[in-house]
């Protein structure tokens, strides 16, 4: 697959392809708990805005706050580590928990914890990026 879209893309090395680098949560607080409570409540306030108010909405956002605050306490700097490890937990404890009482999955909210990180960390995004909402911490 590389070698046929060096082909077809000729500009495209090596060079330029060990180039690209990870988005990371680098420039984020150091304070991993106070973000991970920030990422938690605009998580539920989010889903509160985008479907209705719901009990369930703050209990998805704390377990997705948690594993934030899991992952940077461990050294994970990597927005798409920390991205994947919020959707495969919440995934894994979705029926268990209760949490498809919510109109989302655990994927749904893996993106837009994504989105969160991106934007704190100063990333440029795209027009496909979840508008963030600002919980008031």
């Amino acid at each position: 697959m590389y070698t046929e879209c060096k082909k077809s893309v000729p500009f495209l090395t090596s060079l330029h392809m060990s180039s690209i680098q990870a988005a990371t949560v680098e420039t984020m607080s150091d304070d991993h708990e106070l973000e991970g409570n920030r990422m938690s409540a605009s998580i539920a306030a989010w889903l509160d805005l985008e479907w209705m108010p719901q009990a369930v909405h703050k209990s998805i956002g704390d377990v997705a706050g948690q594993i934030y605050i899991d992952s940077r306490n461990s050294g994970e700097v990597e927005i798409m580590s920390i991205m994947m490890s919020i959707s495969e937990t919440l995934d894994s404890m979705w029926i268990e928990r209760k949490f498809d009482d919510s109109f989302v999955n655990a994927w749904n909210v893996g993106n837009y914890a994504s989105d969160y990180m991106m934007k704190r960390s100063g990333i440029e995004g795209c027009e496909c990026n979840s508008e963030i909402v600002e919980p008031d911490i």
